[in-house]
């Protein structure tokens, strides 16, 4: 008796995961390559250096990274993550606006900022890789992207769940 309770679980999760994960993926997929068009980013946001979600930088790196969590918005419809990231070096502090396509890691800078300065756009708005073997200082995209910022080549379900995720080191196994 209890193996066929058992049974019929197993047939009802398995149906319900036959139904459900098809949806999900709709959901969460990346737009095709070919129709995919950047929507124009929005000005900037205004961010604090108080409550920065600190980058797991690679040992030697003296510039300290950290993300500041109220920045952080999806773009659903193109896939785009769009954050301000703020480093802190010996000598300076600098602010980045970026943005992140978990779909084909990559990463692009759309304006940076020094503090009591405006924005200035970025010299070279151009989307590129992300990759952990990159320099000490240019990691950074694909260390947020690992902790918490893709899952996979999606994005997560919500800022929240972003946050929440970058927060504790949940790793999503993005390997760019």
């Amino acid at each position: 008796m209890y193996a066929k309770q058992s049974h019929r679980r197993v047939l009802v999760v398995g149906a319900w995961l036959a139904l459900a994960l098809p949806v999900m993926a709709q959901e969460y997929a990346a737009p095709d390559p070919a129709d995919w068009r950047e929507d124009e980013a929005p000005p900037p946001p205004a961010y604090s250096t108080s409550q920065l979600i600190p980058i797991d930088m690679p040992p030697g790196a003296s510039v300290k990274m950290g993300v500041d969590p109220k920045t952080i918005t999806i773009n659903r419809q193109t896939g785009i993550v769009r954050y301000v990231v703020v480093a802190r070096g010996p000598s300076a502090v600098n602010a980045s606006y970026e943005g992140m396509r978990c779909a084909t890691g990559e990463y692009k800078v759309y304006a940076r900022q020094t503090p009591g300065n405006p924005w200035s756009p970025s010299s070279e708005p151009n989307w590129k890789p992300m990759s952990i073997q990159s320099g000490v200082v240019t990691a950074y995209p694909a260390l947020l992207a690992r902790d918490g910022m893709c899952v996979g080549p999606s994005v997560p379900q919500s800022v929240d769940a972003m946050v929440r995720d970058l927060r504790t080191g949940n790793r999503s196994m993005y390997n760019q």
